[in-house]
């Protein structure tokens, strides 16, 4: 949005304080070995708080100017809903939050897949380097050395530590979360056009949301709960209970699997159910029950489904138990710092209500796998 927004990359790049910080990090970075190795090859990319307090200083300065302010906040950050959780702030203190919230995914990101720092879920989001290795240090310093040659004339003062931070993500094989967008076209195009030209008063509920639930053998490539849960979707569907079926999963388990969970049960529901693919929304990149949900309420908002009937969670009976409960409630808020929407009871024990919230909208910028 910083480069994005009119006048602020002009702006950025005038700034004497911003360009001599920008040269300074830089400078961190070893050209060859260093101690404590590889530790300090990463840190040396790593925002320390007084270059997050330098920078937020000089965005508050220059949100002096109303111009600038009105094309960032006005135009960018308060109408895509990316920072709902804020919403309450001034201007001037949002753009502070929000950098806030960038440089600690980028740090995040360091610590994770350069250093070796375990993730929430280690078993699948893991570095995939032994960085005890010697040789993951000549990794390092080749990936730095490279980063630090590939600046450009344009390059804003994050553009080298963000290069640095998604060449970790692709050296890890860890870019799931750019896949399949934007998501409101290519497999989405075709179940898009029909939802436009649906007449909702022809049924109780929008859609029917059906999580994934990843096998653990790298044979597989949906898991047996999986199964039972389009079963249970598509005979609901055959009833007529939603006119769509959203379909929700990332390439989850088994760990780094090349089997996309939302992809699959869509392919299943076609071939083995009998449900029309243009009746198929894929939501392609949550990771956990809690993204399951958040992802699915951005997709039902985004999609232009009404928002004055609900959609249908439909799951076997036990999960459904889970998603209704207080434990997910806990994880959704202290794990995406948001609770995506209302649910209720549904009208049998496979199902749940669900009416999503536009907060569902707000970027965990800390979770980079499924932000």
């Amino acid at each position: 949005m910083l480069r994005a927004a009119d006048g602020w990359g002009q702006a950025l790049r005038g700034d004497t304080v911003l360009r001599k910080l920008a040269a300074d990090r830089v400078a961190r970075v070893p050209l060859d070995t260093c101690t404590p190795s590889p530790q300090c090859l990463a840190d040396a990319w790593v925002w320390t708080d007084a270059d997050i307090a330098a920078v937020e200083a000089r965005l508050r300065l220059l949100m002096r100017d109303r111009r600038l302010g009105a094309a960032l906040v006005g135009g960018q950050m308060r109408p895509s809903g990316r920072f709902a959780r804020h919403e309450t702030l001034a201007d001037a203190d949002l753009i502070a939050t929000a950098w806030g919230e960038a440089t600690a995914a980028i740090n995040r990101v360091i610590a994770v897949y350069a250093k070796g720092t375990a993730p929430r879920y280690p078993k699948i989001d893991a570095i995939i380097f032994d960085t005890a290795k010697p040789e993951y240090a000549d990794v390092l310093t080749a990936h730095g050395v490279a980063t630090t040659a590939m600046g450009h004339d344009d390059d804003l003062f994050f553009d080298p530590s963000l290069r640095y931070a998604v060449g970790l993500l692709q050296m890890n094989e860890r870019t799931e979360a750019g896949r399949y967008r934007p998501l409101l076209s290519g497999e989405n195009a075709a179940t898009l056009r029909a939802v436009a030209g649906t007449d909702w008063q022809a049924g109780p509920y929008t859609a029917l949301l059906v999580f994934g639930h990843g096998p653990e053998d790298a044979q597989s490539r949906t898991g047996v709960m999986g199964q039972i849960r389009m079963r249970i979707a598509a005979d609901m569907f055959a009833r007529g209970l939603a006119p769509f079926i959203i379909v929700s999963g990332g390439n989850v388990h088994p760990n780094r699997t090349p089997f996309n969970e939302a992809v699959e049960m869509k392919r299943l529901l076609v071939t083995e159910h009998g449900i029309p693919a243009d009746r198929i929304l894929i939501e392609p990149h949550a990771r956990h029950t809690t993204t399951n949900l958040r992802n699915c309420a951005r997709l039902l908002l985004a999609a232009g489904f009404p928002v004055d009937r609900p959609a249908l969670v439909v799951s076997d009976h036990r999960t459904i138990q889970y998603i209704g409960g207080p434990e997910l409630a806990r994880r959704n808020l202290s794990e995406m710092g948001v609770e995506p929407g209302r649910l209720a009871p549904g009208p049998d024990r496979f199902s749940l209500r669900f009416t999503p919230a536009r907060i569902a909208f707000h970027v965990e910028a800390t979770d980079p796998l499924d932000p």
